[in-house]
This record gives structure tokens, sequence and C-alpha cells, in this order.
């Protein structure tokens, strides 16, 4: 999936290699970067090992990314211009006993390398799993927890229709924060 509202040339334009402003002029603006959703395969697994071991304070196991690979659309790695820069991986989970038959999507992880932030990929990630969600009747929301002193991804995710629902206090085993938020995102069906 080719992304290109905001990074690569609006359909329709022209652009020549010898019409291009050159750098310095008053018109120049930078090349537009390709950026790409992929789907977690067993050719970019080490890709998305990496990105967590560097967006993340923990360590995944070896069982995480193998769910991941099988995690189908809803789990992606953003590139841009061919360079694995962001990662997005959920799960699919039963909503319970008296919602047979309902899901709710689990956001285990949401991450954008620091150069690539303030692009609009997370959003692209993001708003990805929420088009999946609309996409399935049978999902009823989407859900994840957020470190609480994450300030910056808790304000993300409510720019995003997420609000806080509960505190998890000593949700996270591992890392000397602990205390974890839950946010939730509804998702509405239109009946059609």
């Amino acid at each position: 999936m080719v992304i290109s509202p905001y990074f690569a040339y609006q359909a329709g334009s022209s652009f020549s290699p010898f019409s291009y402003p050159l750098a310095g002029s008053s018109s120049y603006a930078p090349p537009q970067s390709v950026v790409q959703l992929q789907d977690v395969n067993v050719y970019n697994t080490l890709a998305l090992k990496q990105l967590h071991g560097l967006l993340f304070p923990v360590r995944y196991t070896d069982s995480f990314f193998e769910q991941a690979k099988q995690a189908g659309e809803l789990a992606k790695i953003v590139y841009v211009d061919n360079h694995a820069v962001g990662t997005i991986c959920c799960r699919l989970e039963p909503e319970g006993p008296d919602h047979v038959g309902m899901y709710r999507i689990y956001i285990m992880t949401l991450g954008v390398l620091e150069p690539y932030r303030r692009r609009r990929l997370g959003h692209v990630l993001l708003q990805h799993i929420l088009n999946e969600a609309q996409l399935r009747p049978y999902v009823t929301r989407v859900y994840l927890h957020c470190q609480v002193t994450n300030t910056a991804a808790t304000a993300f995710y409510q720019q995003h229709g997420f609000e806080k629902v509960a505190y998890a206090r000593d949700y996270y085993k591992h890392i000397p924060d602990k205390d974890a938020y839950v946010l939730v995102r509804n998702i509405m069906h239109h009946a059609s």
C-alpha cells in the first residue's frame, strides 16, 4: 500500500527532472518521500525486531513476533523510501462471554523512530487499524495500555478519539514506570 496524500506527488501533477527547481531557489521543494505499509512477514521480521528494540522499553519474545507474522492487516511496518521506520502490532480478542461473536482489537505496540516523528506516520498506522476495525462488523472497540509517564503518546491517542477508561497500577513488570492508562475508542458501525 503506497500512502500518497502527504508524501508523494499528487495524482495528475506533472514532473520532469528538467523542470524541477534548483536547491536554493525560491521555488525549491525537496523531493517527496515514498511511504508504504507492509504486512509483517518472514522477510521483514528482523526489521520488526530491530524497531521494537529501539522503540520500546519492554523486551518482546519470539512468540510475539510469530503472532505479528500471523496478524495480517493488524500488524504493519511503515517504510519511508524503503527504510523501516515504524510499526503497529495488534491482536484480535474476544469481547467475552456476554458478547459472543464480538471482538475487540488490542494495540500491543505502535511506534515511529524519532527522526521520522511529526510526519503523520503514527497517524497513518493508527488510521489503518481504525479502518480495519470499521470494516469488521464484529469489532466493537480498539484499546491499548499506555505508560502513564508517556504523556505524548496519551495525547496522540486522545487526539484520535481514544478515552482514558482505567488506571492499571503495576501493569508493566520489568520497567521502572509500571503504571498504565487503559485507552479505548469504541467503533460505531453504520447500518447498511
